[in-house]
């Protein structure tokens, strides 16, 4: 009888051996493969921004191109959880702090007021650049070009049947690049 005891006690920790290290193998694999999904996420997300800037990078540098103002954000207030740094913020939408900027810096890009008057005759710039100084709203005088894309990631097997029950995740990606108006 005292024999059989101890077989059996063994016999017991050896089973609960094996479910405890199936549990963590399955533990690790989950985390390994939510490693492997962030970083596809964000080589896709790196991927689209290189493109876009690329793109509106050469529509930029083409004089014929049209351009827009972006809309300046001064600073987010908390959505409905209350909690600020969250997906619910709403931009608040000011330009005046930007604009005062933009002044402030035109204004020390030069070493006198006068400087202004002075620009060379050969000068490719457009003459709205020529006169940044004098526009109230610089962001609509240079002009910007903008590029949007949403890629879509599919999310893993296990990551789906486990953590995230969606097929994929929506990357979107947002540039604004300066009309150089032929600098370059």
């Amino acid at each position: 009888m005292s024999i059989s005891k101890p077989l059996a006690a063994v016999s017991s920790r050896s089973g609960q051996a094996a479910v405890e290290f199936i549990a963590s193998l399955l533990l690790v694999l989950l985390v390994l493969t939510g490693i492997i999904h962030v970083a596809r996420l964000a080589r896709t997300s790196l991927f689209l921004h290189a493109v876009l800037r690329g793109d509106a990078g050469q529509r930029a540098m083409r004089e014929s191109s049209l351009g827009s103002a972006p809309t300046h954000i001064s600073d987010w207030k908390p959505g409905a959880d209350d909690i600020r740094h969250t997906a619910d913020d709403q931009p608040v939408r000011n330009g005046l702090a930007v604009l005062n900027a933009a002044q402030t810096l035109t204004d020390l890009s030069v070493r006198s007021d006068s400087d202004w008057t002075f620009v060379a005759q050969d000068s490719r710039l457009p003459l709205s650049m020529i006169r940044l100084r004098d526009s109230p709203n610089s962001a609509t005088i240079v002009g910007f070009v903008h590029g949007e894309e949403t890629l879509h990631v599919p999310v893993d097997h296990v990551l789906r049947e486990l953590v995230y029950d969606k097929d994929d995740v929506a990357i979107k990606e947002e540039v604004w690049m300066p009309l150089m108006g032929g600098l370059y």
